[in-house]
């Protein structure tokens, strides 16, 4: 995700060397006004002083501005690209990963925010600390060397601290997916919750508690270990600095001229030393964030995950056939959990078919496969009589659909607008909505409906992208008993009439003589398929 390119490296480098000359000539001054060389007292090096830290200022603004901009972009981008990656995926990936991967995916990108300060700094302390390093061995070569080799005994050390660090940045990384994902055990069930003292006491104090407690400890072990190595450093140049005022000069290695000079260095490195140091953590976390993203979008970059382009005509349906298709859901070891199939079926225009069945027979996996959120493990979809490798996103471009598991969207995303339509305001009427939502508007419709609601706004939807197949899971569960019965004898008949073919997941068995066919699954095949013109219908017989 975080590559330097070349054209980056190559403006760094043309920002950074002037700008380290320009700031070693402001220190150069500085330190040979205060050994009183004459010829630097005079006017003309003090406006000479004061162009450095002009030039100096504008280039470091000129710098910032171009140096956020490419962060900027870089992290906006990516953010774009993470999402994408989630639309492009697969359910069966979605629900292996989970939400909790896209939110600390986020988080890891919000990191990088801090590139602008980091990259800043980290190039003009290098640069400034091979400058002074320079500058001091032209004052004397073995005072530099004994001053490099105890301030690298210093850097060794932190480099050797940070390298541990990384691992536990990353597991604190982990305490905090699991925090997520607590929250969103939270939202998703607070009723359940708030109906179980001992539920909510074990969330609290077996998992949430121990989860912070742990990750408190660790994040404070991180940053106390952080600010100690620092401390370490800043102390250490004391000790330097005491090395070059009372034992360099004892031993003649350094003369007492350049002692004001070598002091002078020393504690103006000092900042570039302690900004590389403070800025590892930040590094640290730049590392740890920079692979987790990688292997994010290494789980959600399969070939075969990338959408086709849709049909246009969404109209041309005649009929679909499933020969010999099968599904398999693995575990993370390997392992079959469940397998639907063999599944043979037609499916013919205008047919209206209830799929039937108990907890665990296979419904809501046929549902996925029926319209391409799963890919079948082996068999062949054929639809108006051909196959081929695209004939699923085909089949989605015709089908409109209700899951059980229905959201109603915060924004339009569609093709059409509810403003004024009066296509709209008529299937608000139809499903008795018109006086729940009341103005025919984009506002009035994103709100917040009861269940059975918002499955009518979503039935709504459906039915305005005037898609030939009507997929339905379970969709009169959660209608009261006047609605569900207006829906099978009133709505179920209208869309007939229209031509349109509608597949839905039931149970309510009073109805089935208002399907053309019934097909029920049990153990992940079709045990039943049912033509009800053709069969008499008794209910303990389909259920049996």
């Amino acid at each position: 995700m975080l590559q330097l390119k070349t054209r980056n490296a190559l403006f760094l480098l043309m920002y950074a060397i002037p700008n380290t000359i320009l700031s070693f000539g402001i220190v150069y001054i500085i330190n040979n006004a205060l050994a009183g060389k004459k010829g630097l007292l005079g006017a003309d090096t003090g406006w000479l002083f004061l162009g450095l830290i002009i030039c100096t200022y504008a280039l470091n603004i000129f710098f910032q501005r171009q140096l956020n901009r490419y962060s900027f972009h870089l992290l906006y981008e990516n953010e774009k690209r993470v999402f994408g990656k989630i639309l492009q995926s697969s359910l069966p990936k979605l629900e292996k990963f989970g939400a909790k991967r896209f939110f600390t995916a986020v988080e890891d990108l919000r990191t990088f925010s801090f590139l602008p300060y980091a990259v800043t700094h980290t190039v003009n302390s290098l640069l400034m600390l091979v400058l002074c390093i320079i500058y001091m061995f032209s004052l004397s070569l073995i005072a530099a060397m004994v001053v490099i080799l105890m301030i690298s005994a210093l850097a060794g050390a932190y480099l050797y601290v940070i390298r541990t660090m990384s691992k536990k940045v990353s597991i604190l990384r982990g305490y905090n997916e699991q925090y997520f994902q607590y929250v969103d055990d939270v939202m998703k069930g607070f009723k359940e919750l708030k109906l179980s003292f001992f539920r909510r006491e074990n969330l609290m104090n077996k998992f949430l508690t121990p989860n912070r407690n742990n990750a408190r400890d660790l994040d404070f072990k991180i940053n106390y270990i952080f600010l100690s190595i620092g401390l370490v450093s800043q102390y250490g140049l004391y000790f330097i600095v005491g090395v070059v005022l009372f034992l360099l000069p004892f031993t003649g290695w350094l003369s007492a001229a350049d002692i004001i000079a070598y002091v002078v260095m020393i504690l103006f490195i000092s900042g570039p030393i302690n900004n590389l140091i403070n800025l590892q953590q930040i590094f640290t976390r730049f590392r740890v964030a920079n692979g987790r993203i990688k292997k994010f979008v290494s789980d959600f970059d399969m070939l075969d995950d990338a959408p086709q382009q849709a049909t246009d005509d969404a109209s041309a349906f005649s009929d679909l056939t499933f020969k010999d298709i099968h599904f398999n859901y693995h575990n993370d070891a390997g392992e079959t959990m469940f397998s639907l199939g063999p599944v043979d079926l037609q499916v013919n225009n205008n047919e209206t078919i209830f799929i039937i069945g108990g907890n665990g027979s296979g419904k809501s996996t046929f549902i996925n496969l029926l319209t391409g959120l799963y890919k079948p493990t082996a068999g062949k979809i054929v639809l108006n009589g051909a196959d081929g490798p695209h004939r699923i996103e085909e089949l989605q471009s015709l089908i409109a659909a209700v899951f059980t598991d229905n959201h109603l969207f915060s924004q339009n995303y569609e093709t059409f607008s509810l403003d004024g339509n009066p296509e709209y305001s008529s299937l608000l009427r139809l499903m008795q909505l018109d006086k729940v939502v009341g103005e025919d508007t984009e506002a009035a419709a994103r709100r917040k409906f009861s269940k059975g609601q918002s499955k009518r706004m979503s039935l709504i939807f459906a039915l305005l992208e005037k898609k030939p197949v009507i997929v339905l899971d379970e969709w009169a569960a959660d209608q009261d008993p006047h609605f569900r019965k207006y829906f099978y004898e009133t709505l179920l008949p209208q869309l007939k009439e229209q031509g349109k073919t509608v597949i839905a997941v039931t149970h309510d068995d009073a109805y089935f003589h208002l399907a053309d066919r019934i097909v029920k699954f049990d153990k992940g095949v079709i045990v039943k398929d049912i033509r009800v013109s053709t069969e008499a219908l008794h209910s303990e017989a389909i259920w049996s």
